[in-house]
């Protein structure tokens, strides 16, 4: 009982930015993790081409998510907490009305050129109508979320996404199992949940706000987002459009079991998200109160336990594609490290770019991000058809390198031109530690086949993570609550 006690005080004495971080990050992978266990199921008794129309659903997905959203559910809905922090209600329901506006926008011209927009998607019409179903209300449970995360309320957060995804994965095994067309019936069980929840939750949200829409923060919010759009866009083609490409280029099958690994890789996302949602606003608090040396120190602890995980994921690839999917899917292992790798890089130059968004220094994201976009399409384009598949995982690692890079040269500048000092994050540990992971990254594909060494390389990082233990705790104790 001594030992249970002391546990609570201990925990009770965690900043409340450390609860909430720790806890999203479990909740995640609890939520990947249930994914994992019906993954295996999916893979099964689908075929890769039907596993393929379930992937391809999601990436069309995200593109007309960024579309009827403008995105409103990044940034600009922290900035706008931020600004707006006396009628947050308010601002909410704004940026839902927002997007339920544009949604029946989109699906009007959707239904005008409906023949030329199926061709493209190569996804029948009533998957595409339960998509704009989909789209007009889910958007209010990404709202309430942040708005929950941004305040640390993180306790509905972790019962709504925990219960969603034993909903999501349960009724997606019925649908598939009851249905000879289980590609078209997995997407259609996720399209059910989504809704169900979203229905409600844009009702709550309405309700709580007392307004529907608000000319000021719907001008602020668009105004702020619209040079963003294309850097959102951009995005999307290095997180999702390869498999479309893959699909386009390649085939239907090899786009599934290049999802199958890509989502492998994934599991490093869930981690990355989620510590740079819980610690925008202590970065913003940081910067508010010049603590530049601090936010620096602690946010290389964060960067260097990122690397740590995704050089783990990397060695852990055959492992995991053995569980996760049959012999079919298996040469998808030399997928997942590239994607490992890269989600670093992504994490790194998302965590930069913050200090960009604090100062209003947006548009370079739109031009770097396009540029970056149309060098993945056009690498994804000649490596596909010279190298197969995989190699449009190099070409997404390439670009996310050049994306941490450019966001870097731009932060050093901005944060010079407000406050006239030098570059917030060391160049010379950055470079270091970014050279390590790619180093780690490439030789471990060179030894799928010898175990023995792999899981000694994952040992060596263990005893690191033990060994620097008390560090990575003073990382989570440093980090105090923002001021409500």
């Amino acid at each position: 009982m001594g030992f249970v006690k002391s546990m609570i005080k201990r925990y009770k004495a965690i900043p409340i930015v450390a609860k909430a971080t720790i806890w999203l990050i479990f909740c995640s992978i609890i939520q990947k993790g249930i994914a994992f266990i019906t993954t295996p199921i999916f893979t099964r008794l689908m075929t890769t081409e039907q596993y393929g129309q379930f992937s391809i659903y999601s990436s069309w997905l995200q593109i007309f998510t960024i579309i009827t959203t403008m995105r409103l559910n990044g940034a600009v809905f922290n900035k706008g907490m931020s600004k707006y922090k006396n009628d947050r209600d308010a601002y909410t329901s704004t940026m839902q009305s927002v997007t339920f506006i544009i949604t029946i926008i989109i699906f009007i011209i959707y239904f005008i050129f409906k023949e030329e927009i199926n061709a493209l998607t190569e996804l029948p019409t009533f998957i595409m109508v339960a998509i704009f179903i989909e789209l007009l209300v889910t958007p209010a449970i990404d709202f309430w979320t942040l708005r929950k995360r941004y305040e640390y309320i993180y306790i509905p957060v972790v019962t709504r996404t925990l219960l969603m995804a034993v909903l999501n994965s349960v009724l997606g095994v019925i649908a598939v199992l009851l249905s000879n067309e289980k590609g078209y019936a997995r997407i259609i069980s996720c399209v059910i949940v989504n809704f169900c929840f979203g229905i409600v939750l844009f009702a709550y949200n309405l309700y709580k706000g007392k307004t529907v829409l608000n000319k000021k923060y719907a001008v602020f919010a668009i105004k702020f987002n619209l040079p963003l759009l294309l850097h959102y866009f951009s995005q999307y083609v290095l997180d999702q459009f390869d498999r479309i490409m893959v699909q386009k280029l390649a085939s239907m099958a090899a786009a599934g079991i290049y999802s199958v690994a890509y989502s492998v890789g994934l599991l490093l996302r869930v981690i990355t998200t989620n510590v740079n949602q819980a610690m925008t606003p202590w970065q913003y608090e940081c910067l508010e109160k010049k603590q530049y040396k601090k936010m620096d120190d602690i946010m290389f602890a964060v960067f260097t336990l990122v690397a740590g995980f995704s050089i783990l994921l990397s060695c852990f690839a055959p492992e995991i594609m053995k569980i996760l999917a049959d012999e079919k899917y298996y040469e998808g292992i030399y997928v997942i490290p590239p994607v490992a790798m890269g989600l670093f890089f992504s994490f790194l130059y998302t965590t930069i770019a913050n200090v960009e968004f604090y100062y209003d220094k947006n548009k370079f994201s739109m031009y770097i991000s396009c540029a970056g976009a149309l060098l993945n399409i056009v690498l994804n384009y000649y490596g596909i058809k010279i190298f197969g598949y995989i190699a449009a995982a190099y070409t997404t690692l390439i670009c996310y390198i050049l994306f941490a890079l450019g966001h870097y040269i731009y932060m050093t500048k901005s944060v010079n031109a407000s406050e006239g000092i030098g570059p917030i994050f060391s160049a010379k540990r950055l470079l270091i530690l970014s050279m390590v992971v790619i180093i780690f990254g490439i030789a471990i594909i060179f030894v799928y086949n010898i175990a023995i060494l792999r899981y000694l390389i994952i040992a060596c990082i263990f005893l690191v993570i033990y060994l620097k233990r008390v560090r990575i705790k003073e990382v989570f104790f440093s980090i105090r609550s923002k001021e409500k």
